[in-house]
This record gives structure tokens, sequence and C-alpha cells, in this order.
């Protein structure tokens, strides 16, 4: 899961949240695409849950609603929006048995950890991922509502472990190479970081995450 800072609020969004009873249906194609735009810009055009690279051309995006769509302020609340992808292995590759995740496995489940910056407990707190691909909770009091989140977005489906484990293998080769040098792992680090507008590396979390334990191992500082 990310953990992102939202930018600023899509211009069209202040005059939608001051109308009654106005829905992520009540705005218009051009006003959803700028809204759009404006999620991917600040997510690097990854999903917000599974960290998977979200394609500009094709529509495979759903805006998602961390809390979810059942009326109320938080609507058309800009911190509420998410990007995700379509979350559906079926829709997305033609396979009779593929697996859902993210938004499509979720439904209307509370989530208790939150992709944006400030707005509730970080991912990066509460998430550890094996050299396997796997998501798992750390051991704390709040074991249980992590792992109800993990269970709710299937944040542990084959092909996202799958990915998960290429890129973490992918990194180390690199790291390898280069010698495991502060340098070569504050250089993952930092490219791992989202900056607006610019496309993050998929499975960014990953990489922090596991150069920042690589860099514990070895006593460096990052």
């Amino acid at each position: 899961m990310l953990r992102y800072a939202k930018g600023p609020t899509p211009s069209v969004l202040p005059g939608w949240q001051a109308t009654p009873h106005a829905t992520w249906d009540s705005l218009p194609g051009n006003d959803k695409d700028g809204v759009r735009d404006a999620i991917l810009r600040d997510q690097g055009r990854l999903c917000a849950y599974c960290q998977r690279r979200i394609p500009s051309s094709d529509g495979r995006m759903k805006v998602e609603h961390w809390r979810a769509q059942s009326g109320g302020s938080d609507m058309l609340r800009w911190t509420n929006l998410l990007g995700v992808c379509l979350g559906d292995e079926t829709t997305e590759t033609g396979s009779l048995k593929g697996e859902r995740h993210c938004d499509t496995s979720r439904g209307d489940v509370a989530l208790f950890l939150h992709p944006v910056e400030g707005q509730g407990p970080s991912p990066r707190d509460h998430l550890t991922y094996s050299a396997e691909g796997e998501v798992r909770p750390k051991d704390s009091p709040l074991k249980k509502s992590v792992k109800s989140d993990i269970d709710a977005l299937n944040m542990n489906a084959v092909r996202l472990r799958r990915e998960r484990r290429i890129v973490r293998d992918e990194l180390s080769r690199r790291l390898e190479r280069a010698g495991w040098t502060a340098k070569a792992l504050r250089d993952e680090h930092r490219a791992a970081h989202l900056q607006p507008g610019v496309r993050a590396p998929a499975q960014c979390e990953v990489v922090r995450y596991h150069v920042e334990r690589w860099a514990r191992q070895r006593d460096l500082t990052l």
C-alpha cells in the first residue's frame, strides 16, 4: 500500500462538494478526467493499494473512496479519493480463474490503514514484505486490524506476491552488482520516493522496505 502526500485539490471539486447530494457519478466526464489526472499525478501512476502500474491509455483505473460510498461529507473529499487498478485478473487477462484484489475485493469493508499522509495509520508503520512477496502485519497490538486490511484487499493474491518477489529480486541483483555500497542503497531509496508528476517505480514501498532493512543490517544511514 502506498503512503503519499496529496497535491492541490482539483479546481472542479469544491463546487461539487458544495452541491447537495452530489456524488462521483454526478460529475461530467471532463471533470472526472481532471480529478483522475490529479490522482495519477500524486500517486506516481501506481495503484494506491497494490502499487502496480496503472496504464494511462486504456481506462484501467478506478476512483476509489477510502471511506466507502455511503454518502455524507466524505463522498467527494479530496483526501478520500484514491486511484486504484481494476483489481480483477479475469477482466484484465481473460483468465477463467482470475483473482480479485484491491477495491474489487474490498467492497464496502472499512479499512484501518490509509495511503494518504496525515489521514490515518501509515502502512509503513504496520506492514512488512517478505522475500517471497508476501505482505504481513508487524507484530503489534494493532496486528488484527492490519491483518483485516490485508485480507479485505486480498493483498496476497498470487500475481501480487509474484510481482513483489520479482521487484525485490531485481533490486537485490542491482545492489549486488553495485557492491552493496551506501551510495547504491541511498540511490535506490531516493528513486522509490513518490514525486508529483513523475512515474514512480512499481512496488515502490516494497523497494523502500527492503532497502531500509538491508541498510540497518549493514549499519548504514540512508
